[in-house]
């Protein structure tokens, strides 16, 4: 498998790291494309195996995927670049670009006068680097074959979900978006137990290991977050009372509203 990323940022970066460190690609069959030296610095410390190019038609040769990873005002311009050049038959875009749809994508790629070729709409959230993504997926004039290809590469940077065109603006928001949501859950939590008087570095451990027991627990028993809730409240006792004071503050409502707020 051979893969290029044209624009090597934040989410394309990862997605590039992620498939490397996880050795789905091996890193001479990855190419980077981006114009910005700090980005090549990074790839050429991070793996000097990686191909670097600063010409997006020329990187994409000989590439069976290219993620398009580029902020969505400058999708067009890049595919106008890369249009006639693309093999049509062989090979797979992929654009990780929100709310860039599949007829902007094919309108982009001039699919009605030169042929169309197999899309994917693809959101992931950073933890892709690592491996522990999200990831969702929707496809449009694809193969078997190529479905497997895609869901293979990402499969092994996370979980992926293959979902349709009309959810992914929503997914998006719960997913991509939530990642810092939940940090700023955690990050509250810490600065709730430094004015308690814990140490900041103690109250970090303390937040992470507590979540990762909670997410534990509901993998474990297969349950919704409700049930682990009741279990560990009681009638008059401090969990209740702490819950109760986040609800009266708005805590539900607020990430519900947020939520909707990225649901674009």
């Amino acid at each position: 498998m051979k893969i290029t990323v044209i624009g090597g940022g934040n989410m394309g970066g990862a997605i590039a790291q992620g498939s490397v460190r996880e050795s789905i690609v091996a890193p001479h069959n990855v190419t980077i494309a981006d114009p910005s030296p700090a980005v090549n610095k990074f790839f050429s410390e991070f793996n000097p195996s990686i191909n670097l190019c600063q010409d997006n038609a020329k990187a994409i040769i000989g590439a069976d995927i290219i993620i398009i990873a580029v902020k969505p005002w400058l999708v067009e311009s890049i595919l106008e670049e890369i249009c006639d050049v693309v093999d049509r038959e062989k090979q797979m875009i992929v654009s990780i670009a929100a709310l860039v749809s599949f007829e902007n994508l094919n309108e982009y790629l001039q699919s009605t006068q030169k042929g169309c070729l197999a899309l994917y709409r693809v959101i992931p959230n950073t933890a892709i680097s690592l491996g522990h993504s999200a990831t969702f997926i929707c496809k449009h004039n694809s193969s078997t074959e190529q479905d497997d290809m895609i869901i293979s590469l990402l499969n092994g940077l996370g979980k992926t979900f293959v979902v349709e065109e009309s959810q992914m603006s929503s997914l998006t928001a719960l997913s991509s978006c939530g990642i810092a949501y939940i940090y700023k859950y955690i990050d509250a939590s810490i600065k709730g137990g430094i004015e308690m008087g814990i140490d900041c570095n103690l109250a970090r451990e303390v937040v992470l290991q507590t979540i990762e027991g909670a997410l534990k627990m509901l993998n474990t028993n297969n349950t919704m977050p409700q049930i682990e809730i009741d279990k560990v409240t009681t009638p008059g006792g401090i969990t209740l009372k702490g819950l109760e004071e986040m609800e009266r503050n708005g805590f539900t409502s607020a990430v519900i509203k947020g939520l909707s707020a990225s649901n674009l």
